[in-house]
């Protein structure tokens, strides 16, 4: 945890940094492309930022009050910056429309190597992330960001390169719009997954049957009732669960409950559950 914390801590530094560049190097050369690329590394540095607040969260105590902690905090902050993020684009979306229609000269050697430092930063950002993508799920996850990120930021590159060579404008809104709709399916998931997690809805990629399949292989057919899968944030994932046990085997219920813990954890990723054992007969038997 603590060398996923440092790394974050440091990719986030380095977004941060040329997310500033981007944009006053996109005003200063007149470049649509770079001020579309600076909107996506703004949400990689959202991304970096949440992910580095949820470790953060994780290592505070929770408190009376708060029995979850501040997590769900990560969500509502995922909510109004992907808000911000897709006005911005769509502002540049618009723009670079009627530049399409009216090509305007841009300073294409500064664009180029302002292009290529964020290309530079965002390999930099990848290879010290790489190292830790077995160790946290939120590390896949801003990894993944900043390859996405990478890609956009070539796309930019050889926009510049073509312009240089060629002096096609119109290239440069092309890349505008292309990396536009890259942040538009981008936030479309973020406002997809932040709602899912505040209507408390499966967590995405769990499929109940399996989970019941899972459980009832450890405590018998049919054993498994009343289940309720749940996000707590976008890493912690809750369950809710009664399991009816024959009379003869209640002796066992205590084994039983941890080889479903246990099952549950490396099958599922879930490890705040709830498992309540009854025996046949109960209330919940003939559910």
């Amino acid at each position: 945890m603590a060398h996923s914390k440092k790394a974050l801590g440091l990719a986030l530094a380095a977004t941060v940094s040329i997310l500033v560049v981007e944009v006053l190097g996109g005003l200063w050369t007149h470049s649509l492309a770079l001020l579309s690329d600076s909107a996506h590394v703004f949400m990689d540095a959202l991304s970096f930022g949440l992910t580095y607040l949820a470790i953060v969260f994780a290592e505070k105590p929770i408190s009376d009050s708060r029995t979850f902690g501040l997590h769900r905090l990560e969500v509502f902050a995922a909510l109004i910056n992907g808000l911000t993020v897709f006005l911005i684009a769509l502002v540049i979306t618009a723009a670079a429309i009627r530049r399409l229609h009216h090509p305007q000269p841009i300073h294409t050697l500064p664009m180029l190597s302002i292009a290529l430092l964020g290309l530079a930063v965002n390999l930099f950002v990848i290879w010290k992330l790489r190292p830790l993508l077995g160790e946290d799920v939120n590390v896949r996850s801003a990894f993944l960001h900043a390859l996405g990120d990478a890609l956009a930021s070539v796309a930019v590159v050889a926009g510049g390169v073509v312009i240089y060579f060629t002096g096609a404008w119109v290239v440069d809104p092309a890349m505008a719009i292309l990396v536009a709709a890259v942040i538009f399916v981008g936030v479309y998931g973020l406002f997809r997954d932040s709602v899912q997690i505040l209507l408390e809805g499966a967590p995405k990629g769990l499929e109940k049957d399996k989970i019941i399949a899972a459980v009832e292989d450890i405590a018998g057919p049919g054993a498994a009732r009343d289940l309720h899968i749940w996000s707590i944030c976008s890493h912690i994932r809750s369950l809710s669960l009664h399991v009816v046990l024959p009379e003869a085997r209640m002796k066992d219920q205590a084994a039983i409950l941890a080889e479903i813990n246990l099952s549950l954890e490396r099958k599922f990723n879930i490890v705040h559950t709830t498992i309540q054992i009854e025996p046949e007969g109960g209330s919940l038997s003939h559910a």
